[in-house]
Order: structure tokens, then C-alpha cells, then sequence
């Protein structure tokens, strides 16, 4: 085992076993596929000590079509997964992870007979995927989502290797998917390759795989570099796997599901509607037609456990992509705000109004003293919660109009920032940034919807499986 390496899970359901052992798992059955999983989901990945939850006997749905979502939300959980040592501090892990992909060599794949994703494959006729409980996560998404927390298979058409892809994949009909891809992303890169020669592309959707393989397809890795060879050097042995029956493409042997299909070329087939669909953004995603994929078989193990990883409003990411490359905001001064506050930008009436809202916090006697930093945020983020304000922060804040300094404000000759020059002169002035991470107020009704279930349908749900909580 590598340096800084703890267990490997060769697979995503040794990894829940290890949850509920160490009582990290709550087992729910009867919720229904329709938001109660995602509503569900959301509640208990906002906890600090939410656990894993696995859906069993899921609404209209016989047992054993499983679904396991708040997998990794958890510091002690996540960085289990990418085989860190749990008692290590955070700024520890990331050492050793950096040391580990520093010395990190490819191992590539080695392809088996066989393996527990061949248990049933399924195609033709029999083919169906409204056979499987998939879920439609949040109150406004425009369907049900296969793909949260998956791994899209695709191979280069030109230079042959292998690429995968963490991507969002909605359920259209028994037989039809469609695959929203973001430009610039490999697998829409690769896909573009074979439309360009008027041809479709191979795809394979992985829906619940090792936990470290997943990561590795939600890293940046470079292009031309497969993360099945990545994940290999991650994990010291080469990640196995089986040519799907219908693309050929190399799948993880112990995966719990997957779909092969074709990604059809625009044109081919009518687009269908995808979206809209509650984003890593905070955000929803607007609803834009897609081309097709055409799906040629499904291939699943015994007691399948799809694995649901929607995007969510939660302290610690969905994606363990974030867990080992943080985005870190150093904060010099203090976050400053008075009571009054949330009512001024609730009450804002016109343009300029936040301005006015920071200018008085930089003048007041109360709030001016040595006072770096002014972010005004809207009526929905709460100032005193820094994870609302980062994301403020990040999705309503544009740097180049958003941050206005001022100078000449009221400092201290206790300022350990003053230059020599402005000490020696008696000049303990400084500025103040003034960040206005609000939505913009000519078009905030525009602005799109952020993803948080609504406080009514929240409740509701909470009230139905309180009792099955009680007592974490």
C-alpha cells in the first residue's frame, strides 16, 4: 500500500457496508422516486453528521433496485473514499494528496472475462430503464435524472483512449436518454469527433462505481490521459474491466450499473427536452433541447445500488473533486454587518441601494474601525453563515463591476499592514473593499431560481421521516 494510502473499496457497496458499520447509514423504504429521495437527500447532507442513505423498495418499485445518496458528505466519508487517513487535519490530507499525484504513476486498465456487472445484462425487447427507480431530485427539475453521480464512458475516435466523464443524464423514455454536456468538456470533445464524420457516439453511463474511480473521473485530468489509468496510479493496481456487449467499450467489472447507447448526431432523431436541472451552481439550469442517445442495453448486478449524488446547497461539496482541491478564500479583516441590515436589502427599492448600504457600514462609528472588507449580500443569504456568503460570493458577484474600493477610511497605528512611510507620517488611513455579491438589481427577476426545496414542501417531508432520524 502507498505511502499515506488507507483502504482501498473495490467497489461502491463495500464502501456503504463500511458506513454501516461504522453507523453511518440509515436505510429508508417506501419513499417515493418523485422528490421525497431528493428532498430527503438534501435535508440530511446540510447536517454536519448527516449520513449515508440507501433506498430500498422505493414507491412502485419491487425490492432490491436500491439507490445510495449522501455517500461522500462528510469530511470522515470523503476522505475515506480517496483513501486519506481520517484522523489527519485537512490541511494534512491535502499534503498527502498532493505528494501522492506528484509521484503518481499510470496504471492502466486490465480488461477480465467477467465480473459482477455481467450478472444481468439485459437488451432488446426486455430492454426498459423506466424498470429502475430513478429519481427526480429537486422541486423544479424538468424530469428524472440516471446520472448525478455517474461516469460517462466514451473513446477517442482518432487516438483511442479511454475518457470518463462525470455528467448529467436525464431519463427520457424506456430506451432514450439524453446527456447534457457542457462545451469544452473531453466527452463532448470526443462526441463532436464522430458527429463530424456524420457518425454516432459510443457512450456508456456508469451509475454507481468504486469510490475512487469516480473521483477520478471528476478530476481535471489532461487530455489524452484516461482516468481509468489515473485511477490506477491513484489506487496501486489497475482498475478492471469488461467490454460492454453492444459498444465495446471498456466498463469497471464492478460497477452496479450501466447503459450503453449511442449519442446520436443533432438532426438524426428530433432533440428532446432536457432540464431544467438544479446545478453545482446553486442554481437551476435552464431547459434546452438535446439530441437523443438511443439506448442498446442495460447491464446491472444482483440488488443493484444506483448511487445519487444531485448537486446540492451544502457545506462540503457533492463531488469529491472539491474534497481534495478546495476553493480556499483567505479572509483579511472581519465580515461586518448590523442589525437593520437584512431589512434594507429586503426593502430595496432602486438602484444603487446596496451601494448606500455599504457606504453607511464604512461610515458608521460602530462598524468603520479597521474595516477591510464590506460584502452586502441579499435577503436569502444569511451574513453570518460564511458558506451562504462564499456562494454569494461566487454566483452573484462579478469581480471586474462587483468590488469598489474606497480610500482614505478610518484606520489604527495598531494596523500591522501600514506602510513604513504611512506610519512614520502619522497616516493610519487604509481601504475598504466594498463587495456587492447581491443579484443585480436591473434584471434580478431574471436571475435564476436557486435550487433549496421550498420551506413548505421541506417540512412536509421532514414531518413524514422525523421518526426514522431520532435519536442521531
Amino acid at each position: 500500500m502507498r505511502a499515506g494510502l488507507t483502504a482501498m473499496f473495490p467497489d461502491l457497496r463495500t464502501f456503504i457496508d463500511r458506513a454501516k458499520a461504522d453507523g453511518e447509514l440509515v436505510e429508508l423504504e417506501g419513499v417515493d422516486w418523485d422528490l421525497e429521495i431528493g428532498v430527503l437527500t438534501e435535508w440530511q447532507a446540510g447536517r454536519p453528521d448527516g449520513p449515508v442513505l440507501l433506498f430500498d423498495r422505493v414507491k412502485g418499485y419491487p425490492a432490491g433496485y436500491r439507490i445510495a445518496t449522501n455517500l461522500y458528505t462528510t469530511h470522515r466519508r470523503a476522505a475515506l473514499a480517496l483513501g486519506l487517513p481520517t484522523e489527519a487535519s485537512r490541511l494534512e490530507q491535502l499534503r498527502l494528496w498532493r505528494e501522492r499525484e506528484r509521484s503518481l504513476q499510470l496504471v492502466p486498465p486490465r480488461e477480465v472475462a467477467r465480473g459482477p456487472l455481467l450478472e444481468h445484462v439485459i437488451t432488446g425487447d426486455a430492454l426498459d430503464l423506466l424498470s429502475l427507480p430513478v429519481p427526480r431530485w429537486h422541486e423544479h427539475d424538468g424530469g428524472r435524472y440516471l446520472g448525478t453521480g455517474c461516469m460517462i464512458v466514451t473513446r477517442d475516435p482518432e487516438d483511442g483512449w479511454v475518457n470518463l466523464g462525470t455528467e448529467r443524464v436525464q431519463l427520457q423514455d424506456g430506451r432514450t436518454l439524453n446527456i447534457y454536456l457542457s462545451p469544452g468538456r473531453h466527452t463532448d470533445m470526443i462526441r463532436q469527433k464522430y458527429w463530424q464524420r456524420g457518425e454516432p457516439c459510443p457512450a456508456a453511463v456508469i451509475c454507481g462505481q468504486e469510490p475512487l474511480l469516480w473521483a477520478a473521473s471528476n478530476f481535471p485530468v489532461p487530455w489524452g490521459v484516461s482516468e481509468y489509468a489515473y485511477a490506477g496510479g491513484l489506487r496501486g493496481a489497475p482498475v478492471e474491466v469488461v467490454p460492454g456487449p453492444t459498444t465495446g467499450l471498456p466498463l469497471p467489472a464492478t460497477a452496479e450499473l450501466a447503459v450503453e447507447g449511442l449519442m446520436l448526431p443533432p438532426g438524426v432523431e428530433p432533440d428532446r427536452p432536457e432540464g431544467p436541472f438544479g446545478e453545482w451552481t446553486g442554481y437551476y439550469h435552464p431547459s434546452k433541447p438535446q439530441p437523443p442517445v438511443r439506448v442498446t442495453s442495460l447491464l446491472h448486478r444482483s440488488q443493484p445500488v444506483l448511487q445519487g449524488t444531485p448537486p446540492l446547497l451544502t457545506p462540503l461539496d457533492y463531488a469529491l473533486k472539491k474534497y481534495k482541491n478546495p476553493n480556499l478564500i483567505l479572509f483579511v479583516g472581519r465580515l461586518c454587518y448590523f442589525k437593520g441590515l437584512e431589512y434594507l436589502i429586503e426593502a430595496m427599492q432602486y438602484a444603487g441601494q446596496a451601494m448606500q448600504v455599504a457606504l453607511k457600514v464604512a461610515s458608521s462609528y460602530s462598524t468603520a474601525y479597521m474595516l477591510r472588507w464590506i460584502i452586502v449580500v441579499d435577503e436569502d443569504i444569511d451574513p453570518t453563515d460564511w458558506h451562504q456568503v462564499s456562494w454569494a460570493l461566487n454566483t452573484r458577484c462579478e469581480p471586474a463591476d462587483s468590488i469598489h474600493i474606497v480610500n482614505q477610511l478610518w484606520g489604527s497605528p495598531i494596523d500591522p499592514r501600514l506602510t513604513p512611510e504611512k506610519r512614520a507620517a502619522g497616516d493610519y488611513t487604509h481601504s475598504t473593499a466594498i463587495v456587492l455579491a447581491c443579484k443585480p438589481y436591473h434584471w434580478k427577476g431574471q436571475f435564476p431560481r436557486a435550487i433549496r426545496t421550498s420551506p413548505a414542501v421541506l417540512e412536509s417531508v421532514r414531518k413524514k421521516w422525523q421518526a426514522h432520524f431520532e435519536g442521531r
